[in-house]
């Protein structure tokens, strides 16, 4: 049996015993391999009535505790190509304490591809089996308490990178980045950077620096890029309360300010600000000074693409209910919706991503 028999046979619905039958010899490591790929990725529906014995059979999520039983009826789902993504970023300073409102504003949200940074857990404290349940597969790479960065999706994830491609700053659990529907994603978190005098932002300021080189040596601004996360940088004066107050502090830093106009210069341009031009609109605010009611914060998570992608982005918006949900984080998710690129542009037909 070929490939493209094989899977008409799974797109179709089979069990698991007959097409180990049907492929006797061909049912080999190879293909197994494949059907657990396309279950842990929320692609492969497998239905489980343990003999007949439940009807109608339960649904079965793949957790790695799980595996494929030979009465298992298995169905490929059927891709369906979006005319539009919505994809979002999302500092939720905790996955633990915030993961019952992820979890709602998924569902309320649908977003196709999600950013989080600050999810604060080791690798296997990651919630992976209810992220699945709510229909997206995940990739993540965390510590214990501190930084920690994640990408959930609908769609399939491929080549993921797990930090710098030199292994920069491989201690701290920052970047993440991975090809999805034809779109590179960078998801980092920048550090905060403390103050001036501090090492932190020496430390900060290099890794802008690798975070730029990394990016050159990777692509190029003629790649469908989209860099996005905390930034932990507000671009403009427009950006803070206060541009005087802020005068030379850190994430307003003329420093920092530099690295945004090298970001310009590769190839990326600021999404939201494409959508929005006025000033006071604000992605995270200080729980301390109670800044969310008082509207007193700062833009700091942003969306970065190239030119490409900039004339296929529909829309850019801070979600603020969010902010305003039981035991939020301090950081509010931003939102872009952008034209599919498994679709021409130009005249709407499905062309390829890879």
């Amino acid at each position: 049996m070929d490939p493209n028999e094989i899977l008409a046979m799974v797109k179709s619905g089979v069990t698991v015993s007959e097409l180990s039958s049907n492929l006797a010899e061909s049912f080999h490591r190879a293909t197994v391999s494949e059907l657990y790929a396309w279950w842990r990725s929320n692609r492969l529906l497998v239905e489980r009535s343990w003999g007949g014995i439940l009807d109608p059979p339960e649904m079965i999520i793949y957790a790695n505790n799980e595996c494929l039983l030979p009465d298992d009826r298995i169905q490929l789902k059927e891709q369906v190509t979006a005319e539009t993504l919505k994809i979002a970023t999302w500092n939720v300073n905790s996955i633990r304490i915030r993961l019952p409102l992820i979890l709602s504003w998924l569902t309320e949200q649908q977003p196709d591809i999600v950013c989080l940074q600050e999810t604060k857990v080791e690798d296997h404290q990651f919630p992976e089996q209810e992220i699945r349940e709510a229909g997206y597969s995940a990739v993540f790479s965390g510590q214990k308490s501190y930084n920690g960065v994640a990408l959930l999706s609908k769609l399939p994830i491929d080549e993921v990178q797990y930090g710098f491609k030199d292994g920069y700053d491989v201690e701290n659990k920052r970047l993440i980045s991975a090809r999805i529907a034809g779109i590179n994603i960078v998801n980092v978190y920048v550090p905060q950077g403390q103050a001036e005098e501090s090492p932190k932002f020496q430390y900060k300021l290099g890794f802008l620096a690798k975070l730029l080189s990394d990016l050159s040596d990777r692509f190029t601004s003629a790649d469908p890029v989209m860099v996005l996360g905390d930034i932990n940088i507000a671009p403009d004066e427009r950006d803070v309360v206060s541009a005087e107050e802020m005068k030379n502090r850190v994430s307003f830093h003329p420093k920092e300010h530099l690295f945004i106009e090298q970001l310009k210069q590769w190839g990326l341009c600021d999404i939201y600000r494409k959508f929005h031009q006025e000033g006071g609109l604000f992605s995270w605010w200080d729980f301390r000074t109670r800044g969310f009611e008082k509207n007193e914060g700062m833009r700091i998570d942003q969306i970065w693409v190239t030119a490409g992608l900039s004339k296929l982005c529909q829309s850019c918006e801070i979600d603020i209910d969010n902010r305003s949900q039981p035991k939020p984080s301090d950081h509010a998710p931003v939102i872009c919706v952008v034209k599919n690129l498994a679709l021409d542009p130009a005249r709407g037909e499905k062309i390829s991503v890879r």
